[in-house]
């Protein structure tokens, strides 16, 4: 089957067969679904981006609405003067409200903690190293002396992170150490009671100036096994994820 960046995949939380008829009672479903297309967004730090905004936003017990770009490192060799190379917009808009047979906030905390939950297990995979205010990079330059009071990242005497930088040169010696990903393109989270819509939603949209590329398929069955036994509330929130792509 060929799948494209309009690919949509549907996290489904399901109730077990021996409960199944529970949902046409009023049990409630959480389903997430992510593009195929997967965003650079270098060193962003997604939880501070995402769940934390979203718990900070003024009025998140209703809603949110937010549209901010951020400037990040994706190098793995990063010189002290470059001030990033990504430039990343990220979009978050969610509204919910109490549902009857939930406390006043647990819509919000089911569709945050399981949308977080997919974006963090669909970004493990494409981590890779940023190492940023990196020093020694030409012939030409000299290095900084740490000292024990500045420690460093790597290169040099006693590194935090690996011996030697990923820089073309060998002695270069770099201070700071983050993760980059890549992340689907956009996100969203609704709930479902009985089969039907609520009005209950949380969507993250992602975008950089680095090319997208069509690989998230590929993480459903990594995600799938890494989701099992994770329940985004209590009853009457299903407490199963499966994962279907199609």
């Amino acid at each position: 089957m060929k799948f494209n960046s309009n690919t949509l995949f549907a996290l489904v939380a399901l109730a077990p067969a021996a409960v199944s008829a529970q949902a046409d009672a009023g049990e409630i479903q959480v389903e997430v679904r992510y593009t195929d297309a997967m965003v650079d967004v270098g060193n962003l730090e997604l939880f501070a981006e995402t769940w934390q905004k979203i718990y900070s936003a003024e009025g998140n017990g209703r809603s949110i609405l937010s549209d901010t770009t951020y400037t990040t490192n994706s190098s793995q060799c990063g010189s002290w003067a470059d001030k990033g190379d990504r430039e990343v917009r990220v979009q978050v808009n969610g509204q919910w409200g109490q549902i009857p047979g939930l406390g006043p906030n647990d819509s919000r905390d089911a569709l945050v903690a399981t949308l977080s939950k997919v974006l963090d297990e669909a970004s493990k995979s494409s981590g890779y190293n940023v190492f940023s205010n990196c020093y020694g990079t030409t012939w030409q330059e000299g290095v900084p002396n740490w000292g024990p009071d500045r420690p460093h990242a790597c290169g040099g005497v006693n590194p935090t992170v690996r011996p030697d930088c990923m820089c073309d040169i060998g002695s270069a010696q770099c201070e700071f150490h983050s993760w980059g990903h890549m992340v689907p393109s956009s996100i969203k989270a609704n709930l479902y009671r009985g089969g039907a819509l609520l009005a209950d939603s949380l969507t993250i949209d992602f975008s950089s100036n680095a090319i997208e590329k069509d690989e998230g398929c590929g993480m459903v069955g990594t995600i799938t096994k890494n989701l099992i036994g994770f329940i985004p509330g209590g009853p009457p929130l299903a407490a199963a994820i499966d994962i279907f792509c199609s």
